[in-house]
């Protein structure tokens, strides 16, 4: 009995904890109030991320922000899911090995209304049209444009949306799934 009380009052304890530190995430950083983030958040510079309207972040993202992350509108990003801007220097005038201090910045956008599937990979200088899905467990080397569904390590075209109508029509009505979950 004193274990289960135990266990209640670490978990209250972990829920509140979670979202004192989700209510620091919302205060220092540009994320529309309308979007949310779920448990476990990371980020290395909530200055250079920009979150627009209805966004949706599951548990356990890491954002490794040393430059900007756009996401814009309606975008649904699943848990686990990794974005870096910044990689190591290997290749031009290294002062040590295997890398040296230099970090090589780059942004990276992802464009309105995109599905972003769990344990994704989003590396530094890719671009995300809008309307995308990305499957699960893929790793995005390269810029995508609207309309795409890739998958793979790398990530790679697997073929274009065929409902383009449809989609421009819930588009138009403003039809976006973290809205009309609310």
């Amino acid at each position: 009995m004193l274990s289960k009380i135990l266990i209640s009052l670490d978990r209250k304890y972990n829920s509140l904890l979670e979202c004192a530190k989700l209510r620091e995430i919302y205060k220092n950083s540009n994320i529309s109030k309308s979007s949310k983030i779920a448990k476990a958040f990371k980020g290395t510079n909530l200055k250079n991320i920009i979150i627009e309207d209805y966004v949706y972040i599951g548990p356990n993202a890491f954002f490794s922000s040393f430059d900007k992350i756009i996401i814009k509108r309606g975008t649904i990003i699943g848990p686990n899911v990794i974005i870096h801007t910044a990689n190591h220097n290997y290749a031009d005038n290294i002062k040590s090995i295997p890398y040296d201090r230099k970090l090589i910045k780059k942004s990276v956008i992802i464009e309105e209304n995109n599905w972003i599937g769990d344990r994704v990979i989003i590396l530094p200088g890719v671009r995300i049209g809008e309307g995308c899905i990305i499957a699960a467990g893929s790793v995005v080397t390269k810029s995508f444009q609207s309309f795409s569904i890739i998958g793979g390590n790398p990530a790679k075209l697997i073929r274009q949306r065929q409902n383009i109508e449809d989609y421009m029509e819930n588009k138009k009505l403003d039809h976006v799934y973290m809205k009309l979950k609310k």
